[in-house]
C-alpha cells in the first residue's frame, strides 16, 4: 500500500521544451486543458502550473494523516496557475471525496470543505471560496445545503471552522471543552465579507483512469478568481500565498504555494533561452540592430 506519497512540483520551462503563451483555462470541471498526466497527476512541464500531489492508494478506511477515511476522504492533487495575461488565479483540485457527501458528524460523515487562501503564508487564511456542503440528502437532485453565504462566493476577512485533529495529529472532540483543532487546516467558512464571485465548476459523478490506482473514482473542482478581487481583499502583487483545501473533518488536507507573481510562459521562454546562452558563453553573437 502506498499512502500519502507527497510530491510538490514547480513546473519549469527548461529541460523538456519551452511553452508558448497559454490560453485561458475553461472552467467546466474537466482538467484536460490543464495538461495533467493521468498516471502521475503532474502538470505539463513549462505550463506555469504549480501542483502539490499526494496520491494515497489502498482499500478501506486507511490512515490519511492526520485522519482516517481512505479513498472517500483522500485529497489527491491541488493545482494553481496565476495568469497576468487575463488577470486571474486558476485553481483545480482532484479528490476522492464526493462534493455531495452528507455533512452528518453523528453518522461519521463529513461534507466538502471550502478553499482557503493565506496571503503572506503566515497561517492566517484571510480569504475563503465557499463550497456549499450538503446538510440533508434524499437523492442527487433533492438535498439541502448549509446556510452560510453563496456558492462560489469569495469572502475576505474570513472566519473559519476546524476539523477533528490537533496540530500533533491527535483526535479532538468538537463537542468537548478541550477542543483544540489545528488552526493551519481550516475546513469551512463561519463568516466573512463577500468580496466577489469565483467562476466555479465541480463534478459529482466519479471519474476513473487517474493516479496510482486508476480504478478509484475521483472528483474534480475547478475555478477562476479575478486578481482584482484578491487585491481588494488584501493581496499585493508579488506577495507569496498559500491555497488550502480539506473536508469538514480535516482528515486529509492539501496545500499549494504558487509564487505571488508568476511570469507568463512567454517570459519563461525568454528566460530559458537566456540561461541556455549562459550555458554556451562562447557561441558567436549576432549584431543586434538598434
Amino acid at each position: 500500500m502506498n499512502m500519502n506519497k507527497l510530491l510538490t512540483l514547480a513546473a519549469v520551462a527548461i529541460g523538456t521544451g519551452f511553452a508558448l503563451p497559454a490560453a485561458a483555462l475553461t472552467i467546466d470541471g474537466n482538467l484536460a486543458d490543464w495538461g495533467i498526466n493521468p498516471a502521475t497527476w503532474a502538470p505539463a512541464p513549462g505550463s506555469g502550473i504549480h501542483a502539490t500531489i499526494e496520491d494515497g492508494t489502498g482499500g478501506g478506511a486507511f490512515y490519511l494523516n492526520p485522519g482516517w477515511g481512505g479513498q472517500a476522504y483522500d485529497a489527491e492533487a491541488l493545482y494553481a496557475n496565476l495568469s497576468q495575461t487575463d488577470q486571474k488565479l486558476y485553481i483545480a483540485l482532484a479528490t476522492g471525496h464526493n462534493p455531495r457527501t452528507l455533512n452528518q458528524p453523528s453518522a461519521n460523515s463529513y461534507g466538502a470543505g471550502d478553499f482557503a487562501i493565506d496571503f503572506g503564508k503566515d497561517g492566517s487564511y484571510e480569504v475563503g471560496i465557499n463550497i456549499k456542503h450538503v446538510t440533508s440528502f434524499v437523492n442527487s437532485t433533492n438535498y439541502t445545503v448549509e446556510s452560510f453565504g453563496v456558492e462560489g462566493g469569495i469572502y475576505r476577512n474570513a472566519q473559519w471552522n476546524y476539523g477533528l485533529w490537533t496540530s500533533s495529529g491527535g483526535y479532538t472532540n468538537p463537542s468537548a471543552p478541550g477542543y483544540s483543532p489545528d488552526p493551519l487546516h481550516p475546513t469551512y467558512l463561519a463568516g466573512g465579507t463577500l468580496a466577489g464571485m469565483a467562476t466555479l465548476a465541480y463534478t459529482t459523478t466519479p471519474t476513473t483512469g487517474y493516479g496510482a490506482a486508476p480504478l478509484d473514482g475521483h472528483y474534480f473542482y475547478e475555478m477562476s478568481l479575478d486578481l482584482q478581487v484578491l487585491r481588494n481583499s488584501g493581496w499585493h502583487d508579488g506577495q507569496a500565498f498559500d491555497i488550502h483545501w480539506t473536508e469538514n473533518c480535516a482528515n486529509d488536507s492539501i496545500l499549494v504555494d504558487p509564487p505571488g507573481d508568476l511570469p507568463e510562459p512567454g517570459t519563461l521562454l525568454l528566460t530559458g533561452l537566456g540561461l541556455l546562452g549562459l550555458v554556451h558563453p562562447r557561441t558567436k553573437k549576432k549584431a543586434v540592430a538598434r
